[in-house]
């Protein structure tokens, strides 16, 4: 069982695998049947969903596309999951949306845990740790730098994990 304000990666890696699929069935439908067969050619380079969505689009078209299933070409079809890692904790929602909106603006994904809970009753923040902000493991050290350059030195609010 998941605990309170648990990051829920999966739902959200599954966001950004369904909008890259749609793209790539986009992609691959405007595409002529010899530029589709060049693609097939080189499936080794292609990632698990761009493999799936050109399969899908050749065998629309009638096309021969048994060497694109998943792990025809040798390598392993691997579904990892981003690691979420908290970069910060807020006592108040202000802060904490401020926050967020910097990495939004700057690309960088992120997560507000336990917002919703702090949002029903501000006392609530002390009893579940604050409102923490998570981004995928491989954000952290670039959202933690931008966060720290752009919040004033002073500034009391902010319980900054090393």
């Amino acid at each position: 069982m998941l605990s309170r304000g648990a990051y829920y990666a999966d739902v959200m890696g599954q966001i950004d695998v369904q909008r890259e699929r749609k793209r790539l069935a986009e992609l691959y439908a405007g595409m002529q049947k010899g530029e589709l067969e060049e693609i097939a050619g080189d499936v080794d380079s292609l990632t698990p969903v761009a493999r799936e969505a050109l399969r899908s689009e050749m065998l629309s078209r009638g096309m021969e596309a048994a060497s694109l299933r998943a792990g025809a070409a040798g390598t392993p079809v691997k579904h990892e999951v981003p690691r979420p890692v908290m970069i910060a904790r807020y006592g108040g929602v202000p802060e904490a949306l401020l926050a967020k909106s910097m990495l939004d603006s700057a690309g960088i994904e992120s997560f507000l845990g336990d917002e919703n809970l702090v949002r029903l009753d501000w006392f609530y923040s002390n009893l579940v740790g604050g409102i923490k902000l998570m981004v995928r493991e491989e954000d952290a050290e670039t959202a933690r730098a931008l966060l720290k350059k752009n919040i004033p030195e002073g500034d009391p609010k902010n319980d900054w994990e090393s």
